[in-house]
């Protein structure tokens, strides 16, 4: 297992690209997801539960039609030739206001702490201001501290709390809303 400096040397000589997933990720998407709940998730998910979600929620034609489809950012994070991290941003339906929620984010957990998960959000942030959105939401497991301090520093603030059935348990949830402006924009001469 690499040690924390020799992952930073390894990203810093090497750079990280965040790109709009393709068809052909679908299946390291997936892969990642597998690996990062069951890191994550080990103590507070059943495992058949977590098994169940992920067989539904990561199946290659359930994610394929997220690619390129209007309303939905899919990024995945490219440390050489590898993917290692991915991120789905999903625009929602309010009849006043323009929100967008990030619906997941995950990165190989041997690659966490590495400023990935950061360019992800980064990278849809700024799509997110270039399509006008204004608010863009994000759900995390109550007792995901680690997720939720993470969320905080970049920008989201709590709102409320809920809970959500996943198979046989009910989970509680920490909702997060994080405002969308022009400072969100990555290169503003460009836009």
């Amino acid at each position: 297992m690499l040690h924390f400096y020799d992952r930073l040397e390894i990203v810093s000589e090497n750079k990280i690209i965040v790109r709009s997933a393709t068809h052909d990720d679908l299946q390291p998407v997936a892969k990642i997801a597998r690996i990062t709940w069951d890191a994550t998730y080990h103590h507070t998910i059943a495992a058949e539960n977590r098994h169940e979600f992920l067989e539904r929620a990561y199946k290659i034609e359930n994610l394929a039609p997220v690619v390129n489809a209007a309303g939905h950012w899919l990024y995945v994070a490219q440390l050489n030739s590898d993917i290692v991290g991915f991120g789905h941003f999903l625009k929602r339906y309010h009849p006043s206001k323009s929100r967008a929620e990030l619906v997941r984010l995950y990165v190989l957990p041997q690659y966490q702490n590495l400023r990935i998960g950061k360019t992800i959000l980064e990278t849809g942030f700024d799509a997110l201001a270039r399509a006008n959105i204004t608010q863009c939401f994000v759900s995390v497991q109550s007792s995901n501290t680690a997720a939720r301090r993470f969320y905080e520093r970049h920008g989201f603030t709590f709102k409320d709390t809920h809970g959500q059935f996943l198979g046989t348990q009910i989970i509680t949830l920490a909702e997060y809303v994080r405002p969308i402006t022009a400072k969100d924009l990555l290169n503003a001469s460009n836009s």
